[in-house]
Protein backbone atom coordinates (compact mmCIF):
# COMPACT_ATOMS: atom_id res chain seq x y z
CA UNK A 1 0.00 0.00 0.00
CA UNK A 2 1.30 3.58 -0.96
CA UNK A 3 0.54 6.92 -1.65
CA UNK A 4 2.77 8.28 -3.70
CA UNK A 5 3.69 12.05 -5.49
CA UNK A 6 3.79 12.39 -9.16
CA UNK A 7 5.69 15.52 -10.78
CA UNK A 8 4.67 15.74 -14.48
CA UNK A 9 5.75 18.81 -16.53
CA UNK A 10 5.74 20.52 -13.24
CA UNK A 11 2.40 19.24 -12.67
CA UNK A 12 2.51 17.78 -9.04
CA UNK A 13 -0.18 14.82 -8.65
CA UNK A 14 -0.34 11.38 -6.58
CA UNK A 15 -0.91 7.62 -7.13
CA UNK A 16 -2.16 5.05 -5.08
CA UNK A 17 -1.16 1.62 -5.29
CA UNK A 18 -2.50 -1.38 -2.94
CA UNK A 19 -1.58 -4.85 -3.52
CA UNK A 20 -3.47 -7.52 -1.36
CA UNK A 21 -2.69 -11.17 -0.56
CA UNK A 22 -4.75 -13.83 1.12
CA UNK A 23 -3.25 -15.10 4.44
CA UNK A 24 -5.50 -17.93 4.46
CA UNK A 25 -4.70 -18.75 0.48
CA UNK A 26 -1.98 -17.33 -0.57
CA UNK A 27 -3.16 -17.86 -4.50
CA UNK A 28 -5.79 -15.51 -3.97
CA UNK A 29 -3.96 -11.95 -5.00
CA UNK A 30 -5.62 -8.55 -5.73
CA UNK A 31 -3.67 -5.19 -6.70
CA UNK A 32 -5.46 -1.76 -7.86
CA UNK A 33 -3.75 1.53 -8.80
CA UNK A 34 -5.10 5.11 -9.15
CA UNK A 35 -3.31 8.07 -11.02
CA UNK A 36 -3.85 11.45 -11.59
CA UNK A 37 -5.28 12.17 -7.69
CA UNK A 38 -5.07 16.05 -7.21
CA UNK A 39 -4.57 16.44 -3.65
CA UNK A 40 -2.64 14.22 -0.60
CA UNK A 41 -6.17 14.17 1.06
CA UNK A 42 -7.98 12.69 -1.53
CA UNK A 43 -5.18 10.18 -2.59
CA UNK A 44 -5.70 8.71 1.27
CA UNK A 45 -9.52 8.63 1.02
CA UNK A 46 -8.97 6.40 -2.24
CA UNK A 47 -6.59 4.51 -0.75
CA UNK A 48 -8.62 3.75 2.49
CA UNK A 49 -11.99 3.25 0.26
CA UNK A 50 -9.58 0.65 -2.22
CA UNK A 51 -8.83 -1.30 0.26
CA UNK A 52 -11.87 -1.62 1.36
CA UNK A 53 -13.10 -3.02 -1.15
CA UNK A 54 -10.05 -5.01 -2.13
CA UNK A 55 -10.38 -6.52 1.25
CA UNK A 56 -14.32 -7.43 1.26
CA UNK A 57 -13.19 -8.69 -2.72
CA UNK A 58 -10.77 -11.33 -1.42
CA UNK A 59 -12.93 -12.04 1.51
CA UNK A 60 -15.86 -13.31 -1.02
CA UNK A 61 -13.35 -15.71 -2.82
CA UNK A 62 -11.96 -17.22 -0.09
CA UNK A 63 -15.61 -17.93 0.69
CA UNK A 64 -15.02 -20.75 -2.40
CA UNK A 65 -12.67 -22.31 -0.24
CA UNK A 66 -9.38 -23.54 -1.20
CA UNK A 67 -8.54 -25.06 -4.80
CA UNK A 68 -8.14 -28.67 -5.51
CA UNK A 69 -4.17 -28.28 -5.82
CA UNK A 70 -4.43 -26.68 -2.37
CA UNK A 71 -7.17 -29.41 -1.31
CA UNK A 72 -4.30 -32.60 -2.75
CA UNK A 73 -1.12 -30.97 -1.26
CA UNK A 74 -2.91 -30.12 2.26
CA UNK A 75 -4.16 -33.84 2.69
CA UNK A 76 -0.53 -35.35 1.60
CA UNK A 77 0.93 -32.82 4.21
CA UNK A 78 -1.66 -34.12 7.00
CA UNK A 79 -1.37 -37.86 6.60
CA UNK A 80 2.08 -37.86 6.18
CA UNK A 81 2.47 -36.81 9.72
CA UNK A 82 3.38 -39.23 12.06
CA UNK A 83 1.41 -37.66 14.97
CA UNK A 84 -1.87 -38.25 12.36
CA UNK A 85 -4.35 -40.73 14.08
CA UNK A 86 -6.39 -42.20 11.34
CA UNK A 87 -5.34 -44.51 8.44
CA UNK A 88 -1.21 -44.74 7.56
CA UNK A 89 -0.39 -44.36 4.57
CA UNK A 90 3.30 -45.33 2.77
CA UNK A 91 4.79 -43.03 1.72
CA UNK A 92 5.71 -44.23 -2.06
CA UNK A 93 1.52 -44.43 -1.71
CA UNK A 94 0.99 -40.97 -0.96
CA UNK A 95 3.33 -40.14 -3.86
CA UNK A 96 1.39 -42.43 -6.27
CA UNK A 97 -1.72 -40.72 -5.33
CA UNK A 98 -0.50 -37.09 -5.39
CA UNK A 99 1.22 -37.97 -8.98
CA UNK A 100 -2.65 -39.29 -9.85
CA UNK A 101 -4.44 -36.33 -9.50
CA UNK A 102 -1.86 -34.64 -11.09
CA UNK A 103 -2.00 -36.25 -14.12
CA UNK A 104 -5.54 -36.94 -14.44
CA UNK A 105 -7.40 -34.02 -12.76
CA UNK A 106 -5.27 -31.53 -13.87
CA UNK A 107 -7.74 -29.18 -14.88
CA UNK A 108 -9.31 -29.10 -11.55
CA UNK A 109 -5.90 -28.27 -9.89
CA UNK A 110 -6.78 -24.17 -9.73
CA UNK A 111 -10.09 -24.26 -9.80
CA UNK A 112 -12.08 -23.89 -6.12
CA UNK A 113 -12.40 -27.29 -5.06
CA UNK A 114 -16.34 -26.40 -3.94
CA UNK A 115 -17.21 -25.56 -7.23
CA UNK A 116 -15.94 -28.80 -9.04
CA UNK A 117 -19.22 -30.80 -10.32
CA UNK A 118 -19.76 -34.24 -11.31
CA UNK A 119 -19.83 -33.03 -14.91
CA UNK A 120 -15.97 -32.67 -14.23
CA UNK A 121 -15.86 -36.01 -12.79
CA UNK A 122 -17.61 -38.03 -15.27
CA UNK A 123 -15.04 -35.91 -17.76
CA UNK A 124 -11.96 -37.38 -15.77
CA UNK A 125 -13.13 -41.08 -16.18
CA UNK A 126 -14.51 -40.56 -20.00
CA UNK A 127 -10.55 -39.86 -20.04
CA UNK A 128 -9.63 -42.74 -18.26
CA UNK A 129 -11.78 -44.62 -20.47
CA UNK A 130 -9.99 -43.26 -23.42
CA UNK A 131 -6.71 -44.14 -22.74
CA UNK A 132 -8.11 -47.49 -22.74
CA UNK A 133 -7.25 -47.84 -19.06
CA UNK A 134 -7.97 -50.83 -16.98
CA UNK A 135 -11.57 -51.10 -15.02
CA UNK A 136 -9.18 -51.59 -11.84
CA UNK A 137 -7.10 -48.65 -12.62
CA UNK A 138 -10.51 -47.05 -12.92
CA UNK A 139 -11.90 -48.12 -9.54
CA UNK A 140 -8.36 -46.94 -8.27
CA UNK A 141 -8.65 -43.56 -9.98
CA UNK A 142 -12.30 -42.73 -8.76
CA UNK A 143 -11.37 -44.14 -5.03
CA UNK A 144 -8.72 -42.05 -4.11
CA UNK A 145 -10.84 -38.73 -5.97
CA UNK A 146 -13.55 -39.78 -3.09
CA UNK A 147 -11.02 -40.44 -0.35
CA UNK A 148 -9.33 -37.05 -0.65
CA UNK A 149 -12.36 -34.83 -1.47
CA UNK A 150 -14.64 -37.06 1.36
CA UNK A 151 -11.19 -36.22 3.88
CA UNK A 152 -11.60 -32.38 3.14
CA UNK A 153 -15.42 -32.14 3.59
CA UNK A 154 -15.05 -33.88 7.05
CA UNK A 155 -12.14 -31.63 7.99
CA UNK A 156 -14.15 -28.29 6.87
CA UNK A 157 -11.93 -27.41 4.23
CA UNK A 158 -14.43 -27.89 1.63
CA UNK A 159 -18.00 -26.76 2.85
CA UNK A 160 -21.70 -26.74 1.36
CA UNK A 161 -21.65 -29.60 -0.85
CA UNK A 162 -21.61 -33.47 1.00
CA UNK A 163 -20.07 -35.76 -1.94
CA UNK A 164 -17.41 -35.42 -4.47
CA UNK A 165 -17.53 -34.87 -7.60
CA UNK A 166 -17.20 -38.33 -8.81
CA UNK A 167 -19.73 -40.22 -6.07
CA UNK A 168 -22.08 -42.11 -7.20
CA UNK A 169 -21.02 -42.66 -10.98
CA UNK A 170 -20.74 -45.74 -12.82
CA UNK A 171 -17.42 -47.66 -13.86
CA UNK A 172 -17.58 -47.77 -16.96
CA UNK A 173 -16.28 -51.50 -19.52
CA UNK A 174 -14.34 -52.00 -22.49
CA UNK A 175 -14.26 -55.66 -23.69
CA UNK A 176 -12.08 -57.41 -21.18
CA UNK A 177 -9.11 -59.23 -23.82
CA UNK A 178 -7.16 -62.50 -22.13
CA UNK A 179 -3.86 -61.32 -20.89
CA UNK A 180 -1.03 -62.45 -23.12
CA UNK A 181 0.66 -65.24 -21.05
CA UNK A 182 3.26 -67.58 -22.47
CA UNK A 183 2.46 -71.15 -23.18
CA UNK A 184 4.97 -74.39 -21.69
CA UNK A 185 6.64 -74.41 -24.85
CA UNK A 186 7.19 -70.40 -25.53
CA UNK A 187 8.48 -70.75 -22.08
CA UNK A 188 11.10 -73.28 -22.97
CA UNK A 189 11.75 -71.28 -26.14
CA UNK A 190 12.44 -67.80 -24.21
CA UNK A 191 14.93 -69.61 -21.72
CA UNK A 192 16.59 -71.63 -25.10
CA UNK A 193 17.08 -68.51 -26.94
CA UNK A 194 18.02 -66.49 -24.08
CA UNK A 195 20.81 -68.82 -23.24
CA UNK A 196 21.70 -69.84 -26.63
CA UNK A 197 22.85 -66.28 -27.06
CA UNK A 198 24.28 -65.64 -23.46
CA UNK A 199 21.70 -62.96 -22.98
CA UNK A 200 22.42 -60.83 -19.73
CA UNK A 201 18.91 -61.17 -18.69
CA UNK A 202 18.79 -65.52 -19.22
CA UNK A 203 19.57 -65.55 -15.38
CA UNK A 204 16.87 -63.12 -14.35
CA UNK A 205 14.27 -64.56 -16.46
CA UNK A 206 14.58 -68.12 -15.52
CA UNK A 207 14.67 -67.27 -12.27
CA UNK A 208 10.89 -65.33 -12.21
CA UNK A 209 9.63 -68.54 -14.23
CA UNK A 210 10.96 -71.29 -11.47
CA UNK A 211 10.08 -69.69 -7.95
CA UNK A 212 7.15 -66.82 -9.51
CA UNK A 213 9.26 -63.77 -7.42
CA UNK A 214 8.16 -60.62 -8.43
CA UNK A 215 10.40 -58.27 -10.01
CA UNK A 216 11.33 -55.90 -6.63
CA UNK A 217 11.62 -59.07 -4.77
CA UNK A 218 14.55 -61.14 -7.51
CA UNK A 219 16.30 -57.86 -7.29
CA UNK A 220 16.70 -57.98 -3.56
CA UNK A 221 17.49 -61.84 -3.73
CA UNK A 222 20.91 -62.70 -1.52
CA UNK A 223 23.27 -65.88 -1.43
CA UNK A 224 21.89 -65.87 2.65
CA UNK A 225 18.52 -66.55 1.30
CA UNK A 226 19.12 -69.54 -0.23
CA UNK A 227 19.46 -73.13 1.41
CA UNK A 228 20.47 -76.02 -0.63
CA UNK A 229 20.43 -78.37 1.99
CA UNK A 230 16.64 -77.69 2.81
CA UNK A 231 15.97 -77.17 -0.57
CA UNK A 232 13.83 -73.67 -0.09
CA UNK A 233 14.36 -69.97 -0.90
CA UNK A 234 13.28 -67.39 1.96
CA UNK A 235 12.02 -64.47 0.38
CA UNK A 236 11.76 -61.72 3.00
CA UNK A 237 12.20 -58.40 1.13
CA UNK A 238 11.90 -56.66 -1.85
CA UNK A 239 13.24 -53.67 -3.90
CA UNK A 240 11.69 -49.86 -4.14
CA UNK A 241 13.55 -48.14 -6.98
CA UNK A 242 11.33 -45.13 -6.49
CA UNK A 243 12.90 -44.83 -3.23
CA UNK A 244 15.74 -46.36 -3.75
CA UNK A 245 15.55 -48.57 -0.28
CA UNK A 246 15.21 -52.75 0.40
CA UNK A 247 12.07 -53.12 1.94
CA UNK A 248 9.22 -56.03 3.24
CA UNK A 249 7.71 -58.17 0.69
CA UNK A 250 4.73 -56.51 -0.99
CA UNK A 251 2.36 -58.86 1.31
CA UNK A 252 4.39 -57.84 4.01
CA UNK A 253 5.84 -61.06 5.48
CA UNK A 254 8.21 -63.90 4.57
CA UNK A 255 7.99 -66.59 2.54
CA UNK A 256 9.53 -69.85 0.93
CA UNK A 257 9.66 -71.08 -2.28
CA UNK A 258 11.05 -74.57 -3.29
CA UNK A 259 14.45 -75.69 -5.02
CA UNK A 260 13.39 -77.57 -8.06
CA UNK A 261 16.64 -79.49 -9.72
CA UNK A 262 16.78 -76.87 -12.15
CA UNK A 263 16.34 -74.36 -10.18
CA UNK A 264 19.31 -75.46 -8.21
CA UNK A 265 20.98 -76.24 -11.62
CA UNK A 266 20.65 -72.61 -12.07
CA UNK A 267 21.74 -71.76 -9.06
CA UNK A 268 25.02 -73.45 -8.55
CA UNK A 269 26.00 -71.79 -12.27
CA UNK A 270 25.02 -68.29 -10.89
CA UNK A 271 27.01 -69.15 -8.04
CA UNK A 272 30.17 -69.98 -9.87
CA UNK A 273 30.16 -66.20 -11.73
CA UNK A 274 29.23 -64.66 -8.34
CA UNK A 275 31.04 -61.32 -6.76
CA UNK A 276 28.38 -60.34 -4.64
CA UNK A 277 25.86 -60.71 -1.86
CA UNK A 278 23.53 -60.52 -4.54
CA UNK A 279 22.23 -63.92 -6.54
CA UNK A 280 21.08 -62.56 -9.66
CA UNK A 281 23.54 -59.84 -12.05
CA UNK A 282 23.22 -56.32 -10.68
CA UNK A 283 22.26 -54.88 -14.63
CA UNK A 284 22.19 -51.30 -15.08
CA UNK A 285 18.78 -51.71 -17.11
CA UNK A 286 17.31 -53.11 -14.03
CA UNK A 287 18.23 -51.29 -11.90
CA UNK A 288 16.34 -48.19 -13.97
CA UNK A 289 13.27 -49.79 -14.24
CA UNK A 290 13.93 -50.79 -17.79
CA UNK A 291 13.09 -54.89 -17.42
CA UNK A 292 9.28 -54.82 -19.04
CA UNK A 293 10.22 -53.42 -22.37
CA UNK A 294 14.07 -55.69 -22.48
CA UNK A 295 11.82 -58.63 -22.32
CA UNK A 296 9.22 -57.72 -24.33
CA UNK A 297 11.82 -56.35 -26.99
CA UNK A 298 13.55 -59.82 -27.00
CA UNK A 299 10.24 -61.54 -27.21
CA UNK A 300 9.40 -59.70 -30.36
CA UNK A 301 12.49 -60.45 -32.03
CA UNK A 302 12.12 -64.74 -31.18
CA UNK A 303 8.38 -64.39 -32.36
CA UNK A 304 7.11 -65.22 -28.80
CA UNK A 305 3.82 -62.73 -27.64
CA UNK A 306 5.02 -59.71 -25.92
CA UNK A 307 4.84 -59.91 -22.36
CA UNK A 308 5.33 -57.84 -19.19
CA UNK A 309 8.26 -58.88 -16.85
CA UNK A 310 5.02 -59.17 -14.39
CA UNK A 311 3.97 -61.68 -16.57
CA UNK A 312 6.77 -64.14 -16.18
CA UNK A 313 5.04 -64.39 -12.42
CA UNK A 314 1.59 -65.58 -13.99
CA UNK A 315 3.08 -67.99 -16.27
CA UNK A 316 5.04 -69.83 -12.83
CA UNK A 317 1.49 -70.35 -11.19
CA UNK A 318 -0.72 -70.70 -14.34
CA UNK A 319 1.92 -73.34 -15.20
CA UNK A 320 1.90 -75.27 -11.43
CA UNK A 321 -1.73 -74.96 -11.42
CA UNK A 322 -2.48 -76.45 -15.00
CA UNK A 323 0.35 -79.46 -13.88
CA UNK A 324 -1.99 -80.23 -10.76
CA UNK A 325 -0.66 -78.80 -7.84
CA UNK A 326 -3.27 -77.42 -5.44
CA UNK A 327 -4.26 -73.98 -5.65
CA UNK A 328 -3.51 -73.51 -2.18
CA UNK A 329 -0.27 -74.30 -2.62
CA UNK A 330 0.63 -72.26 -5.10
CA UNK A 331 -1.10 -69.37 -3.74
CA UNK A 332 1.16 -69.86 -0.32
CA UNK A 333 4.71 -69.99 -2.68
CA UNK A 334 3.32 -66.70 -4.82
CA UNK A 335 2.62 -64.80 -1.45
CA UNK A 336 -1.00 -64.06 -2.41
CA UNK A 337 -3.18 -62.71 0.88
CA UNK A 338 -6.26 -63.32 -0.75
CA UNK A 339 -8.31 -65.65 -3.26
CA UNK A 340 -9.27 -62.84 -5.27
CA UNK A 341 -5.97 -62.88 -6.94
CA UNK A 342 -5.65 -66.49 -7.12
CA UNK A 343 -9.15 -67.02 -8.98
CA UNK A 344 -7.41 -65.22 -11.69
CA UNK A 345 -4.85 -67.34 -12.12
CA UNK A 346 -7.02 -70.12 -12.04
CA UNK A 347 -9.16 -68.77 -14.79
CA UNK A 348 -5.62 -68.35 -16.55
CA UNK A 349 -5.03 -71.54 -16.60
CA UNK A 350 -8.30 -73.12 -17.50
CA UNK A 351 -8.23 -75.79 -14.30
CA UNK A 352 -11.41 -75.00 -12.59
CA UNK A 353 -13.19 -75.37 -16.12
CA UNK A 354 -11.36 -78.29 -17.61
CA UNK A 355 -12.95 -81.58 -17.61
CA UNK A 356 -16.34 -80.52 -16.42
CA UNK A 357 -18.17 -81.02 -19.88
CA UNK A 358 -17.47 -84.71 -20.15
CA UNK A 359 -20.61 -85.69 -18.22
CA UNK A 360 -22.94 -84.34 -20.39
CA UNK A 361 -23.11 -87.49 -23.18
CA UNK A 362 -25.53 -85.94 -25.41
CA UNK A 363 -24.42 -87.87 -29.13
CA UNK A 364 -26.07 -90.97 -29.23
CA UNK A 365 -24.06 -93.96 -29.75
CA UNK A 366 -24.54 -96.45 -32.59
CA UNK A 367 -22.48 -99.30 -33.63
CA UNK A 368 -20.16 -97.63 -31.91
CA UNK A 369 -20.13 -94.81 -33.39
CA UNK A 370 -21.05 -91.01 -33.00
CA UNK A 371 -24.56 -90.66 -35.52
CA UNK A 372 -24.88 -87.04 -37.01
CA UNK A 373 -28.31 -86.66 -36.85
CA UNK A 374 -29.90 -83.95 -39.51
CA UNK A 375 -32.78 -81.87 -38.17
CA UNK A 376 -35.08 -81.43 -40.20
CA UNK A 377 -38.38 -78.55 -40.04
CA UNK A 378 -41.52 -80.32 -38.49
CA UNK A 379 -44.62 -79.42 -40.47
CA UNK A 380 -47.84 -79.51 -38.18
Amino acid sequence: MAVNQIMNNGVLSYSVYINLRSKVMPHIRLQKRIKGIKSKAEAVRKERNLLRDLSHKIAQREGHGMTWRMVVSKWASTVSDESYLDKKYNPATIKDYISMMNNWTKNWLDRPAVEITRGDGREVLNTVLEERRTKSFQKRLKNTINMIYSWAIEERIIRGVHNSPVYGLKIQLKEEKRPEILKADEIRSLLYESKSSNHEWYSIWAMALLTGMRNGELYALKWEDIDLDNQIITVQRSYNKRENIFKSTKAGYWRTVPVSGELKTLILELKQKSKSEFVLPRLVMWRKGYQAKILKAFCKSIGLPEIKFHTLRACFATQLIGSGVEPIKVMKICGWKDLKTMSYYLRLSGIDEKGVTEGLNFLPNIGGNILSMNFGTTHV
